[in-house]
């Protein structure tokens, strides 16, 4: 009898293995929405930083009636070339005394943190047609008129956030109000 007690008292080998199945469902799961936060972290880097250029160019329009062009990028990479970092590490601007430092200085954009992201914006004149990012697939790219009838700014961020070698694009513009992605191309 005694023995009896301490057979039913005890796991069989299935129940086990089924409770390390569901451990294993539940690690898989957590694993797969841990990356999606990340990349999500990641991507609101370039989003806010276009925002705040947006906003800065508007006041410099307002002051001075023309759109600022510049281009800040990490010091081991430039926009539109296959420099991406492909590491996913943050960098920081290294452009101390360049002509672009002093462009953005200018507008009052800044950073003291590391960025994921390039960032470019470029401007033009009426009539001019805008400059679309190389890995931006459609065309013409969405939100962007075909003969702007006044002067315009195209405010891009760019990186290779997952080293796939495909840039996800941002692009903010004078032309909107929203920021434009590439992420559906």
């Amino acid at each position: 009898m005694v023995s009896r007690q301490r057979a039913e008292s005890g796991y069989t080998l299935v129940e086990l293995m089924i409770v390390v199945a569901i451990i294993g469902v539940l690690a898989t799961l957590a694993t797969y929405g841990v990356r999606k936060y990340i990349l999500a972290a990641k991507t609101s880097e370039g989003i806010e930083m276009l925002r705040g250029i947006k906003e800065a160019e508007e006041l410099y329009k307002h002051e001075t009636f023309t759109y600022k062009a510049t281009s800040l990028t990490p010091a081991s990479y430039f926009p539109w070339d296959d420099g991406l970092p492909k590491d996913g590490k943050k960098k920081y601007f290294e452009c101390a005394g360049c002509p672009a430092q002093a462009a953005w200085k200018e507008l009052n954009v800044s950073t003291n943190q590391p960025v994921q992201f390039a960032y470019v914006v470029i401007t033009g004149v009426a009539g001019a047609v805008p400059a679309q990012h190389p890995d931006w697939k459609s065309s013409p790219a969405a939100g962007f008129p075909a003969t702007p009838g006044d002067i315009w700014y195209v405010a891009y961020a760019a990186a290779d956030l997952n080293g796939d070698g495909k840039a996800l694009v941002y692009a903010g513009t004078s032309f909107s109000t929203e920021i434009l992605s590439n992420a559906g191309d």
